[in-house]
């Protein structure tokens, strides 16, 4: 006989450790979006010239994941994994922390409350832009996007905090219940940098050309900042 699971059945709850983890995953790359985007918005914008579409669409592309990162961190949908939710699992599972006794657990729990709490303003400006722009194209939004940016203004600040307040939230509880300390971060999460230099190396090195063959301060075009004569920084 075939038995078959009927729809809206649960395969499951996740264990408080694959809560932890996927919270954990969950600000790691929202930390990494937003700072992929910060970092490109501070970049010397010459070195877009000639793939302008694909650098803005990558900074905006990593605001708006950096955005949903945060706000599965604090969705209200019914079920879903969430810092709120796992603060209850730990504190209904308080006394099987293997690095902490009940005390100690509670005590942390009840710190990441105050915290969620301070940051919950920006938390709903996150959460209306999901629902009105980033998840759905609400009908006022679309009619009136200047509305919606002036009722859910966001700044970079906003959503680092957001990010930070939840990093020590997370490892304060997996510190304590699987003893994980250190910063999220992914090796070479900086690495942008690096494709930038060479970009700006290229583009000195054009510049370079350019006024040997038709003389010094022939050039008159944007150069990148930086620009070094050296011939093997040039390379």
């Amino acid at each position: 006989m075939h038995h078959f699971q009927h729809k809206g059945a649960t395969l499951g709850k996740p264990s408080l450790k694959q809560t932890l983890d996927a919270l954990k995953r969950q600000v790691l790359n929202g930390k990494s979006y937003l700072k992929i985007a910060e970092g490109l918005i501070q970049a010397d914008q010459v070195l877009f010239d000639g793939s302008t579409t694909f650098f803005f669409m990558t900074i905006d592309g990593s605001l708006e994941l950096a955005q949903i990162a945060a706000a599965r961190l604090y969705d209200r949908s019914k079920g879903t994994v969430t810092v709120e939710a796992m603060l209850c699992e730990a504190a209904a599972q308080a006394g099987d922390f293997k690095y902490g006794d009940r005390t100690l657990v509670e005590n942390a729990v009840l710190k990441s409350v105050k915290r969620v709490i301070a940051i919950q303003p920006i938390v709903d400006v996150i959460r209306r832009r999901r629902d009105k722009w980033l998840a759905h194209l609400d009908p006022e939004a679309v009619h009136d996007p200047a509305a919606l940016s002036a009722k859910a203004k966001l700044t970079i600040p906003d959503l680092e905090r957001v990010f930070k307040e939840s990093e020590e939230i997370v490892l304060d509880l997996s510190n304590l219940y699987e003893g994980v300390i250190g910063e999220l971060r992914y090796l070479g999460g900086d690495d942008y940098k690096s494709a930038l230099n060479w970009i700006r190396k290229a583009k000195c090195a054009y510049v370079e050309r350019y006024e040997q063959e038709h003389g010094a301060g022939s050039w008159n075009g944007p150069r990148p900042r930086d620009c070094s004569r050296q011939p093997w920084d040039l390379l």
